[in-house]
């Protein structure tokens, strides 16, 4: 009997380093019942991880995507969990936020130059070509950046990339294009899919009222539920997650956020996130 999901996990169409039928084989072979592929702004990898879990009858693949919205100063991502990659709506979203990563990578290219480092879009082409099938339509991101920036010798990690150079903060960052988190949300139920705030522990909040204040603005916004099990979560967090999702009729998940090599602390279906964990109601809506 399988009892864990792992509904966050991230392939080489965006910023992991493992191909998608890679990351179903793996999800597979550890026993996990369910998990979801849910790379950042695409769903271009959704096909292959598809086929290959045509040959894993025992794990159910969740069809889903990562999105970042603006959420007054902060930057909020969205998971969409039992996605149509094929919905009209969720395609239009999608092609806009390439586009939008497409015009920002030279830019933060050309921060990095003003920094002195001598690092060409060519190099962060290289990284992204050597890993993943071919055929998948992978997204550039920072992650693809921050190790052309560690093979260049300019940072010991692609960790320290983002902290010195990548983050919002850094002196390289260049900001996508500013979604709300309506615009996000939205075409996610379009494509019939439920809308999770991930890693809730990234928002910016002093108090449990203040976060209840900030999710409450969210579940306004349509918000569906929380990302009650991550990584970054200490026990007392997910707690106080999961009793939020129970205060205000939310569903509650939980992932790894699992990158591959990209991350190597992290690990596929760590945290253990029980089947139960779901509800009967998502359960039903994600697994069948």
């Amino acid at each position: 009997m399988r009892n864990f999901v792992d509904l966050h996990t991230h392939s080489t169409a965006s910023d992991g380093r493992n191909a998608p039928a890679d990351v179903v084989a793996f999800a597979d072979k550890i026993g996990l019942a369910a998990m979801a592929l849910t790379d950042h702004d695409t769903t271009a990898g959704l096909a292959e991880a598809s086929r290959a879990a045509e040959n894993f009858p025992d794990l159910k693949l969740v069809p889903g995507i990562e999105m970042s919205a603006k959420f007054h100063d902060e930057t909020l991502h969205i998971l969409g969990l039992g996605i149509d990659p094929n919905s009209p709506e969720l395609k239009a979203l999608t092609d806009n936020l390439v586009a939008a990563r497409n015009e920002r990578n030279p830019k933060i290219i050309t921060r990095l130059q003003g920094l002195g480092m001598a690092i060409e879009l060519d190099d962060v082409l290289a990284v992204m070509s050597e890993t993943g099938s071919p055929e998948t339509n992978r997204v550039v991101g920072r992650m693809h950046i921050a190790e052309a920036m560690r093979r260049k010798g300019y940072v010991r990690s692609t960790g320290e990339a983002f902290k010195r150079y990548l983050s919002d903060e850094g002196p390289a960052f260049v900001d996508k294009e500013k979604l709300s988190p309506r615009d996000v949300i939205d075409p996610i139920h379009s494509a019939g899919g439920a809308a999770i705030l991930a890693h809730p522990v990234h928002m910016t909040y002093g108090n449990s009222a203040q976060l209840e204040i900030k999710i409450r603005r969210l579940v306004d916004n349509g918000l569906d539920g929380l990302e009650v099990m991550h990584p970054d979560h200490s026990p007392f967090q997910s707690r106080t997650y999961l009793q939020l999702t129970r205060r205000l009729g939310l569903v509650a998940t939980g992932g790894s956020d699992y990158h591959g090599q990209a991350k190597p602390h992290i690990r596929l279906g760590r945290p253990k996130t029980p089947v139960n964990l779901l509800g009967a109601k998502l359960k039903r809506k994600l697994l069948g």
